[in-house]
């Protein structure tokens, strides 16, 4: 593969990780619950009456560790662990649809 140095220079900088949304220097402390279900539900309403949702779902449970994904992760080969996680997260995205 023939990189132009000139993109590599462009590209090599240091960034943070991303690992969520908004960006850990964004998060709020003390955020009011009925704020937040407004500003979500109005942000999703704005962003994807067109063309639908993107979703991304980390499921923390893997059965070896790896050197690639920085996330939170669990270890396990016991996958029955992953309902009730799924269960959480489902109650969760009730509250915001």
């Amino acid at each position: 593969m023939n990189i132009p140095s000139s993109l590599l220079q462009q590209y090599n900088v240091p960034v943070p990780r991303y690992t969520s949304y908004p960006t850990v220097p964004f998060w709020k402390d003390g955020i009011d619950e009925m704020e937040w279900k407004h500003v979500f539900s109005e942000q999703f309403a704005l962003h994807n009456s067109k063309d639908g949702v993107s979703v991304y779902l980390h499921l923390p449970f893997c059965e070896s560790l790896c050197t690639y994904c920085g996330c939170n992760k669990k270890i396990t080969a016991n996958h029955a662990v992953e309902k009730g996680y799924m269960a959480a997260i489902e109650k969760e995205w009730e509250l915001y649809v």
